[in-house]
């Protein structure tokens, strides 16, 4: 019997608890992985005992977080507020920022966190859509910024993932709301990718944008020439390449989201991500396995099972309350306020 395609995706729920509608799908079509999002965390107890009972699912799916800082803070309620990357980055402190998110993971057996963004914070565009996700305008700073980030999660066992490829740091508008063109400059574009080139391979993952190109109307993630050629071909990537939420604004144009999963595993993605309706996922699975092939099937999972083999290497158990590590937060924090 082939394995289905639910292993190649990632779920999100609809709240703080996983109802039994919830648990019979997941039982069902056991995901790759579950992510979460602050409608998912209240307290602490809450939060492991969330945690504990998606690890009981069949297939035990990896957990995942967007735990950047700043605007995307999800860990806030429990153990934040967490600096930005943008502070975190200006100050020296992206190593420690990324030790201080990753150990708050761990606590929790959340064992990817998605980030750090390696966007550049391009003046009138990045700076106002990506704010303080975003480092820095020149690559350099960049890279040294998430380099520091991703250490500081390993170091506490904890993954991460580059995003948001190719770069969304010269787009004039959200993704989550609509499909912004970003101007083709071949210039502009090297220094995008640079963070990406520089370490694609000490993370281990990417994701992929929503972001077309005035070039070619389709979005990234849709749009083999990017998701597969660019990343792969001139960029030298041959980790896992996760999809952004399936179901942001940007896609509205392409079709349903069942369409829109198999598009993005054609085009390159090896995880699809569908953040809230988890009563379409069924359609979704059933969609790729009718319209993908075995092959790239294959292909997908055994990239994400790699990756989660890299996460294995790196796995650390965190003994330290989260009252101690919410002060290590709050330091970092008055350290930070203190340098701007």
């Amino acid at each position: 019997m082939k394995p289905s395609a639910a292993g190649i995706f990632g779920v999100g729920l609809a709240g703080p608890a996983l109802d039994p509608s919830e648990r019979a799908i997941l039982e069902r079509l056991p995901p790759f992985a579950v992510i979460l999002f602050k409608r998912n965390i209240e307290t602490e107890r809450q939060l492991a005992d969330l945690c504990d009972e998606i690890r009981s699912l069949p297939g035990n799916p990896l957990l995942c977080l967007d735990q950047e800082g700043g605007r995307v803070d999800r860990l806030r309620e429990v153990a934040g507020p967490f600096p930005s990357f943008h502070d975190a980055a200006r100050t020296g402190n992206s190593r420690r920022a990324g030790e201080v998110a990753g150990e708050a993971c761990a606590r929790f057996g959340i064992r990817v966190d998605l980030a750090p963004v390696v966007d550049r914070r391009v003046a009138g565009a990045g700076e106002t859509v990506l704010g303080n996700r975003a480092a820095d305008d020149d690559p350099d700073a960049v890279t040294a910024a998430a380099r520091g980030f991703l250490e500081g999660l390993h170091s506490r066992g904890v993954g991460g993932c580059l995003k948001h490829f190719p770069g969304l740091g010269r787009a004039q508008f959200d993704t989550h709301l609509t499909l912004p063109q970003v101007p083709e400059d071949e210039d502009e574009r090297a220094r995008d990718l640079a963070p990406f080139r520089a370490l694609h391979e000490l993370a281990g993952a990417v994701m992929v944008s929503h972001a077309a190109s005035t070039r070619d109307p389709r979005p990234a993630s849709l749009n083999p020439d990017v998701a597969t050629r660019l990343l792969r071909d001139v960029v030298g990537f041959d980790g896992a390449t996760f999809s952004d939420d399936l179901e942001m604004g940007a896609l509205a144009q392409f079709g349903g989201l069942p369409e829109r999963s198999a598009a993005a595993l054609q085009a390159g993605c090896d995880l699809l991500f569908v953040c809230s309706r988890l009563e379409e996922y069924a359609d979704c699975v059933a969609r790729v396995e009718a319209d993908v092939s075995d092959e790239r099937r294959a292909e997908a999972a055994g990239r994400l099972n790699r990756y989660a083999n890299r996460l294995t290497v790196l796995k650390r158990a965190t003994t330290r309350s989260l009252g101690a590590i919410a002060a290590d937060v709050s330091r970092l924090r008055e350290e930070i306020e203190e340098r701007t």
